[in-house]
């Protein structure tokens, strides 16, 4: 926009007016309170922050809990095991296994009798 020497005359007479005078100084007010805004980020509230906390040690307490109790049921487990394995109650393992006698070296060897048979007569 050019601005010849009428327009200039005509805006330094308008600088004289009050009310022209506040409008501007209002604008550039809004401005500024505008871009001090925008160069400020933004942060969480105080009660966003104590929500969030509050939350945060609700589940710890929570997850603290369960894994406590999944220790717990992994060593019951490994010592029900263990009486098992080392003490046998009422038979419980032998009862369901053949006698020792019944296995021999040729039941280690799997299914593959059928490859040697050639060699062995």
């Amino acid at each position: 926009m050019s601005m010849n020497e009428d327009d200039l005359v005509a805006g330094l007479r308008d600088l004289g007016r009050p009310d022209l005078n506040d409008r501007l100084a209002g604008r550039i007010l809004a401005d500024a309170a505008l871009e001090m805004a925008r160069r400020e980020t933004p942060g969480p509230s105080e009660m966003l922050m104590a929500r969030i906390a509050r939350d945060a040690r609700t589940e710890a307490g929570r997850r603290r809990r369960f894994e406590r109790t999944a220790v717990g049921a992994l060593a019951v487990a490994c010592a029900a095991g263990l009486a098992v394995g080392l003490f046998d109650p009422g038979g419980l393992v032998t009862q369901n296994l053949a006698p020792a006698a019944a296995y021999t070296v040729e039941d280690l060897g799997g299914g593959y009798d059928f490859q040697y048979a050639g060699l062995l007569e």
